[in-house]
């Protein structure tokens, strides 16, 4: 399958400049950080997860939202708006550049815009895209466990399906 959308984004020119603030901003970070490599987790352990549970998705949806579902931590680290408020806002943007259709962002901006929280609808793609986004970070080997401001109940500490 062609990922379309996801490959527009990923070659937007907003976009990358948005990446690279982020990637500069956690340039000295010891926590997780927000990059590619945690982004494609989240699209694969989302799309495996909902194959799993029998629920249709899109996976040019589900890469795209997961390109974009933490985009707005940059807004975050230098103006204290919420992450997953800024990242709708500059989603958005990006979408619209990429030609996205109206129906498709729409159900792109649901996923990114509520990936922090806890209340989404149980086996919708919104509450598997929050399970995977959790689920894809290895606090079980993190060297900087002792630091995180993590909730120890909420921590990856086994390998888990």
């Amino acid at each position: 399958m062609e990922l379309v959308l996801t490959n527009r984004i990923l070659t937007n020119g907003h976009y990358r400049e948005e990446l690279e603030k982020i990637r500069c901003a956690e340039e000295n970070r010891i926590f997780c950080r927000h990059d590619i490599e945690h982004f494609m987790n989240v699209a694969r352990i989302t799309l495996i997860r909902c194959a799993e549970k029998g629920i249709e998705a899109d996976p040019d949806v589900i890469y795209s939202a997961a390109l974009l579902h933490d985009i707005g931590r940059y807004a975050e680290y230098t103006e204290g708006i919420p992450h997953d408020e800024a990242g709708v806002k500059i989603a958005s943007e990006i979408l619209e550049e990429t030609d996205c259709p109206q129906d498709v962002k729409a159900v792109i901006l649901s996923i990114t815009g509520s990936h922090r929280r806890t209340d989404n609808e149980k086996d919708s793609l919104e509450y598997i895209f929050h399970w995977a986004d959790k689920k894809s970070r290895m606090c079980f080997c993190c060297q900087a466990q002792a630091e995180c401001n993590w909730h120890h109940d909420k921590r990856n500490m086994d390998i888990e399906v």
